[in-house]
C-alpha cells in the first residue's frame, strides 16, 4: 500500500522545468521585430565593413586593424556578419509565412484539363478586350480627324 501511495505522489507532483528552457521557449511580444531590426543592422554593417576593406576611406568603414574579433581578416568577419544577419532575417520572417504553408497544403488544385480550359478562357478574353480597345482607339482617331 505504501508503494502505491508513493507512485501516486510522484505522478501528482508538478514537473520541474528548466528555467533556461522556459526563457528560450517563451514568446515575447516584439521579439520578431527586434530580431528583424538587428538582422538588418548586421547585414548593413557587414556590407559596410566588406566595402571598407578595399576602398580608400570614402566608401564603407575604415577598419582599424587592432580591433578585437575583426583582426587581420575583416572580409571574413564581414561575411560572417552578413551570414548571421541573413539567417536572423529568415528566422524573423518565418513565423509570418508558417501559417501560409499549412493553408497551401490544404488547397485542392484543379486538374490539368480544367487548368488548360481556364487558361484558354483567359487568353480568349484578353484577345477580345485587346480588339475592343483597338477599335475604340480607331474610332477616337477617326472622330478627332473629323473635328480637326
Amino acid at each position: 500500500m505504501a508503494k502505491n501511495n508513493q507512485v501516486v505522489a510522484k505522478e501528482a507532483a508538478p514537473e520541474k522545468r528548466n528555467r533556461l528552457a522556459e526563457t528560450f521557449t517563451k514568446e515575447y511580444k516584439y521579439e520578431g521585430v527586434i530580431l528583424l531590426v538587428l538582422s538588418l543592422i548586421a547585414i548593413v554593417l557587414g556590407t559596410l565593413i566588406y566595402k571598407g576593406v578595399n576602398s580608400s576611406g570614402d566608401v564603407g568603414l575604415t577598419i582599424n586593424e587592432n580591433v578585437f574579433l575583426i583582426g587581420d581578416y575583416p572580409k571574413t568577419f564581414a561575411w560572417i556578419l552578413i551570414g548571421l544577419g541573413s539567417v536572423s532575417l529568415v528566422l524573423s520572417i518565418w513565423p509570418y509565412y508558417k501559417p501560409s504553408i499549412y493553408e497551401v497544403k490544404r488547397v485542392t488544385w484543379p486538374s490539368q484539363k480544367l487548368m488548360l480550359l481556364n487558361c484558354a478562357d483567359v487568353f480568349i478574353y484578353t484577345i477580345a478586350l485587346t480588339l475592343f480597345f483597338y477599335l475604340c482607339d480607331l474610332l477616337m482617331n477617326w472622330i478627332s480627324s473629323l473635328i480637326a
